[in-house]
């Protein structure tokens, strides 16, 4: 929605029709890339599945159109043509950045963690390592 908010939202004084012909020209481009993608990708999986399946299980040769259609039913079957979130923290993100601020404390903050260990944090793990090896020891 971000994307659609910064393509299509206030114009600023620009007038109406700069919005939108930014949208359709953004469009336009979308869908020429996603042919262009399709079609390589098409291609690809008609070459590869020529170049060995025949030889190796005896099965027929594809042309372009069903080696789309494989590649749809293969992106389908394997989980669908949902968005897929990556960084740091996944999908969630959000979630995880909003979660920690709730609980007063920034998990984020790299910094204050560095300067805590070399303050006080080896210190509290050898404490830490001694006190689980008084719990293991066998009495």
């Amino acid at each position: 929605m971000s994307y659609l908010r910064e393509c299509c939202g206030p114009d600023n004084g620009k007038g109406g029709s700069g919005r939108a012909f930014r949208f359709f020209k953004h469009a336009i481009f979308g869908l020429v890339a996603c042919v262009a993608v399709a079609t390589v990708l098409g291609w690809v999986t008609m070459t590869a599945w020529n170049a060995v399946m025949p030889a190796v299980f005896n099965v027929p040769a594809i042309a372009f159109w069903p080696a789309v259609g494989l590649l749809v039913l293969g992106r389908l079957l394997t989980g669908g043509f949902h968005h897929r979130h990556h960084g740091r923290f996944g999908k969630h993100k959000c979630f995880t950045r909003s979660f920690h601020r709730s609980e007063g404390r920034d998990a984020l903050d790299g910094a204050n963690f560095a300067q805590w260990w070399w303050e006080e944090g080896e210190a509290a793990f050898r404490l830490y390592q001694a006190r689980k090896a008084d719990e293991t020891k066998p009495e």
